[in-house]
């Protein structure tokens, strides 16, 4: 039965030659030579073991939970500015859960936030999904026209058309047409001539939204007054055979870049690909500090007063409040957060979709009588549960009466013929953004069969032997491993082997009894039918897992961990990016240390770990090309696709790096790039100066401290090629902030994303190139995509390697099976949701949106497991979210053609 349970982190033995080329040239350079080793001698160390802890040891930094906003709770700090009324957090959550699932926050009546997240937190749809390399200038679609349907075929490593599994001949391609590798200071290398579309082309797989238009006014009937596009100059354009009268020629519109799933993104530090969504929420836009002139209005003393919040690990917020006013995504150009207040005041939450009356949050709320078990829409209105959650001076007099705003924002007398905004819907991104994020922060996924091999939620005693050779463990918080050490009574593989096995037995009744296996488990090392049900029973006295799945289920748990074990080997070296709990890097725990799990012991044997270093939003190290280089802790270029085609954290927004490093280089005395804003980003130098960002100091003691961006200095900048310390004069100078010259690597970099529910997040990467999870493995075993073009830029960890057919179907198992928490795929429990109507392309006669029904489901959950991309491609139909329900939403849709009727507005009226 064992597999070798001390392989786990022997990761050489996966290890490949380097294939000859000019990529593997530049490893023939000493310090190239001393970055791979030392993110190798990482992923051995302390990397290699930060996934092996429970997602539920990390503490869930929400700041209304953690009482930031309302100061209640016994360790609430008195000098947090207060802004939620005491003990509101399940209405907050309420709030934003209706308000994320709410058809008509988009312009459309169709478009809400779950739209494109609707799916595991993405977005699996396969059917107008195309958009053209936007972030690179190309507006003209390659593969597929606009309104097509994707297939297995567009991601088949036999076909390499359209999004390519296999990279040399997609670079070669590019090379042939003239472009050029990235220069050795990280600029991007100039582009050339767009290849044969049959062997490259920058098409992204992303999520449709909205349709062009500019927006006139707020509508009462659920859809805005807009005037839309007759063609879209953005490289959409399509015609219709015989549109209907006011069906412009213009299709839904596509983003440029995949979308990331908001499961667990309440973990992350920053959001969105390129990290755009700033940690500190202003309240107004998604830049946070970044946007030195952004401010709130409060009413105080009679008058209108501008207030400055930087609100701590509120990334979610400024993500939320980024899609609404979005051209692309749900609503039409000209319209203002302050019009969208005014839409949402006076709807019925959730108008016309069904709710489960059983809903894990909204239950209480939903409008009576059910009928099977549903009700459509809610209660009450938005600005009743706003007044009752919100601090007074956010949206009203002081009395509880309403303060009236003009066009601009001064105040006038209400019900005057100035009167066009309440300072409630002033400020409704302030509410609808710290809502959406109360809401988004409880779908932390912990409860996975990796959870389970870490020893979270596993309970009970296990016994073996007799007499001097007893032994008995109590497994609670205990790893398999951990228990199957404590449980062997000698050192031989035969008593591991034994041990092993019951550990496992035991572990196997705390899988989720609906989980399935994945499509590589029959290929594993201990192979199980794909699809195959592997789950345990409910723990408790005398549980026995049914006999026609126990074999499954414990073979299943053991390939996962052996899968963990490939995961966090030096060979793979995928830990260096995706560890700890979260599975990624670029998390608040990882960044600032608020929250992360207690310090792992010893390996049994072992000597204790040296003292990790005090973490850091920023690091310095060799990069790939062997120089040094400073760059934002978990953002990295991996090649997916050249770095010219999307800068990503390389960019800038208003005239402000997106990049922290280069923002602190320029700060520290750095030369400004074309583009960038001096006087603005020495605003945000003069905030940071002043301490004017400041983090509570953890999840118990909450006092305010000081948030200071600091660079942590990697071992290799000391060491010279065979780990030796280097002469002092000749050691890479590095200390806590950046320094003016400091080279900052940025261009291409994309945030390192999370894997738990990865198995139903497809496509993969930010361009959404890939199917399944095997191909992202082939991927990475082939160290990218464009590894010579984009060689200047790429993260060091890059490496190829070849794990062996049963390893690699064991990993892509861990990924797939190992990581799912089964509450997600049954959206059951915390994860059950109203009903929502999304577009998924278009008739072809009429132009009109095809709608097609995510169907509600209540705590119970829904009776099939979701449905991943790979299966939606391929037609298997028998799963949830199939895409084959119809709407129900009275209202928006043509029964009888399961076409919109409201996705065209009515003209403007005549002035």
């Amino acid at each position: 039965m064992a597999t070798g349970l001390w392989d786990r982190y022997q990761g050489v033995d996966g290890r490949s030659l380097p294939p000859a080329g000019s990529f593997w040239g530049v490893l023939h350079e000493p310090r190239a030579w001393m970055s791979v080793l030392f993110a190798f001698l990482l992923s051995w160390s302390g990397l290699a073991r930060a996934v092996e802890q429970p997602l539920d040891l990390v503490a869930v930094p929400d700041v209304n939970t953690l009482g930031l906003l309302d100061l209640t709770g016994p360790n609430a700090a008195g000098n947090w500015p207060r802004i939620t009324r005491p003990n509101q957090q399940l209405t907050l959550q309420r709030v934003g859960k209706a308000m994320f699932w709410d058809m008509q926050l988009g312009g459309d009546g169709i478009q809400s936030c779950a739209s494109c997240h609707y799916h595991a937190g993405a977005d699996h749809r396969a059917t107008n999904q195309m958009s053209p390399g936007l972030k690179g200038g190309d507006t003209v679609l390659d593969q597929l026209p606009a309104n097509s349907k994707l297939a297995t075929t567009h991601f088949s490593a036999l076909n390499i058309a359209g999004q390519p599994v296999g990279r040399p001949a997609s670079e070669a391609a590019l090379i042939a047409e003239g472009w050029l590798a990235d220069e050795p200071d990280g600029t991007p290398g100039s582009p050339g001539g767009k290849a044969d579309p049959s062997v490259d082309n920058n098409d992204v797989v992303s999520s449709q939204g909205v349709r062009l238009g500019t927006f006139h006014s707020v509508s009462s009937n659920r859809v805005d007054t807009a005037t839309l596009a007759s063609t879209d100059p953005d490289g959409f354009d399509v015609s219709f055979s015989g549109p209907d009268v006011g069906i412009p020629h213009t299709v839904r519109r596509v983003e440029p870049r995949n979308t990331p799933s908001v499961l667990n993104a309440v973990f992350n530090f920053r959001n969105f690909h390129d990290g755009r969504a700033d940690a500190f929420f202003n309240g107004v836009n998604p830049l946070g500090f970044r946007d030195p002139d952004a401010r709130v209005k409060t009413y105080v003393g009679g008058s209108l007063v501008p207030e400055k919040l930087r609100i701590p690990f509120s990334s979610l917020a400024s993500q939320a409040v980024g899609p609404p006013l979005s051209a692309f995504e749900m609503h039409w150009d000209a319209r203002t957060f302050a019009d969208l207040g005014a839409k949402m005041a006076g709807v019925q939450p959730l108008n016309g979709q069904r709710v489960s009356c059983n809903d894990s949050l909204l239950g209480p709320w939903v409008v009576r009588p059910c009928v099977a078990g549903f009700g459509r829409g809610l209660s009450s209105s938005y600005v009743t549960h706003i007044k009752a959650v919100f601090d007074q001076r956010f949206w009203g007099d002081g009395s509880g009466g309403d303060v009236c705003l003009d066009a601009a924002g001064d105040v006038t007398a209400c019900g005057g013929p100035d009167d066009k905004y309440t300072l409630l819907e002033w400020n409704f991104p302030l509410f609808f953004g710290l809502a959406v994020q109360a809401y988004e922060a409880t779908l932390v996924t912990s409860q996975t069969i990796v959870d389970v091999v870490n020893g979270g939620f596993v309970k009970g005693l296990l016994r073996n032997g007799a007499g001097v050779n007893r032994r008995v463990v109590n497994t609670a918080g205990l790893s398999l491993e951990e228990c199957t050490l404590g449980l062997a009574l000698g050192p031989l593989e035969a008593d591991l082997e034994a041990a092993e096995l019951k550990c496992a037995q035991h572990y196997a009744k705390f899988i989720h009894p609906k989980a399935k296996s994945g499509s590589q488990a029959p290929f594993a090392t201990l192979p199980v039918p794909a699809n195959a049900d592997v789950g345990g029973c409910v723990p408790a006295p005398g549980c026995v897992i049914p006999a026609a799945r126990r074999t499954n289920a414990v073979n299943t748990l053991i390939n996962v961990e052996r899968g963990l074990g490939r995961f966090a080997a030096g060979a793979t070296n995928c830990a260096e990016c995706h560890f700890n709990p979260e599975f990624t890097g670029a998390t608040i725990s990882a960044l600032t240390g608020f929250g992360a799990p207690p310090p792992l012991p010893p390996e049994p044997g072992e000597p204790p770990e040296p003292p990790e270093p005090p973490p850091a939003i920023l690091e310095k190290m060799l990069t790939f090309n062997g120089e040094a280089a400073i760059y934002d802790s978990g953002f990295y270029n991996v090649g997916v696709r050249p770095t010219s085609e999307d800068l990503s954290l390389g960019a800038q927004i208003g005239g402000i790096p997106l990049s922290l490093a280069q923002l602190l280089e320029i700060l520290a005395g750095g030369t400004p790039a074309p583009g960038h804003d001096l006087g603005q980003i020495n605003k945000v130098g003069d905030e940071i100066a002043s301490n004017g960002l400041r983090i509570p100091t953890s999840p118990s003691d909450l006092t305010p401290i000081v948030f200071v961006p600091t660079v942590a200095c990697a071992p290799d900048l000391a060491l010279d090629d065979l780990g030796n310390p280097l002469p002092p004069e000749e050691v890479v100078p590095c200390g806590p902030q950046p320094e003016p010259g400091d080279r900052v690597l940025q261009n291409g970099a994309f945030k390192s994303p999370g894997l738990r529910n990865v198995k139903f997040t497809g496509p993969y990467f930010h361009a959404g190139t890939k199917s399944t999870l095997a191909q992202v493995v082939n991927f990475y075993e082939t160290a990218g995509h464009f590894p010579n073009l984009n060689l200047n830029n790429l993260d060091a960890g890059m490496r190829t390697f070849a794990l062996g057919a049963a390893d690699e179907a064991s990993l892509v198992e861990m990924l797939e099976t190992g990581l799912t928490d089964w509450r997600v795929a049954y959206q059951s429990d915390k994860f059950d949701h109203p009903e929502i109507c999304i577009p998924n392309g278009h008739d072809p006669v009429s132009g009109r949106t095809n709608l097609v029904a995510i169907p509600a489901t209540g705590k119970a959950g829904a009776t099939r497991p979701l449905q991943t991309f790979e299966e939606q491609l391929n037609g298997v139909s028998n799963r949830a979210n199939n895409l084959t329900d119809a709407c129900t939403v009275p209202g928006v849709v043509d029964t009888l053609t399961n076409t919109s009727t409201i996705d065209v507005p009515p003209a403007p009226p005549a002035p």
